[in-house]
């Protein structure tokens, strides 16, 4: 095995272990109170309606909490995730055949057939991932209509760079939050786009108490100055939809 090999099969290793010690810790819910003004946010990579009888794929299932939340599903849903204590969990939860949880590297989805998925899906899981690697291997897997939506973090503000710094543990040594680069590199494979979330969120309403009131001034107020070039930079969570990119004779680039 080249070292290049190697550096990939322990970086595997090292995500899989990761996620294995943390499948049945809950401790990521005292940040709830942090998330509670964004969860808004998160919808966006669910699985939308046109969808529910079409060949799904969520990206990182974890502990399968999209996959029981989903109501009217009666396409194919598979669930791929690198941690085999996850996918252990997941076979657990008593849902119908139709939905399959498999242990697979998402940089490769050898599980998952060329044109065999509608629609993809995961929130949080691409900034885990080696996207010069991923990005072709998602799009060869996208039947020719097909698109895929995630939530990821961003660069974001120094607030947030500082909180990383400080938390490392919540964290994995490899993952690296989105910037410029990182979409155009999605932008190779894919029509990208993107929606800028959360500048004022979750800031103005923790300082309230999470009150209706303040997260609803604050969504108006991001809905508003995120579409601001300059200011986008600063946002904490990016929507990224991408769809196969068209090319001549109507059929859809791999």
């Amino acid at each position: 095995m080249s070292s290049t090999q190697d550096d990939l099969a322990s970086r595997a290793r090292s995500e899989a272990e990761f996620h294995d010690a943390r499948i049945n810790i809950t401790d990521e819910r005292r940040l709830s109170y942090a998330y509670e003004s964004v969860r808004d946010v998160y919808t966006f990579a669910g699985v939308p309606q046109e969808c529910l009888d079409k060949r799904v794929l969520e990206v990182g299932c974890f502990r399968g909490d999209q996959a029981l939340a989903l109501r009217g599903f009666e396409g194919k849903y598979t669930g791929i995730d690198i941690s085999p204590a996850a996918v252990n969990y997941c076979n657990q939860l008593g849902l119908p055949a139709r939905f399959d949880f498999v242990v697979d590297d998402a940089n490769v989805l050898e599980s998952v057939g060329d044109g065999s998925v509608d629609y993809a899906f995961g929130n949080g899981v691409l900034h885990h991932l080696d996207l010069p690697r991923f990005a072709p291997v998602l799009a060869g897997k996208l039947s020719a209509n097909g698109y895929a939506r995630f939530v990821e973090p961003a660069q974001g503000n120094f607030v947030l760079r500082m909180f990383r710094k400080l938390t490392p543990k919540l964290r994995t040594p490899d993952e690296f939050p989105f910037d410029a680069a990182t979409i155009a590199l999605l932008e190779k494979h894919f029509d990208v786009r993107v929606s800028y979330q959360a500048f004022l969120r979750p800031y103005l309403p923790m300082l309230l108490f999470n009150s209706a009131p303040a997260t609803r001034v604050a969504r108006w107020l991001d809905d508003r100055l995120l579409k601001l070039r300059w200011l986008q930079g600063q946002a904490w969570l990016l929507q990224i939809e991408l769809r196969k990119r068209a090319v001549a004779g109507g059929q859809s680039a791999a």
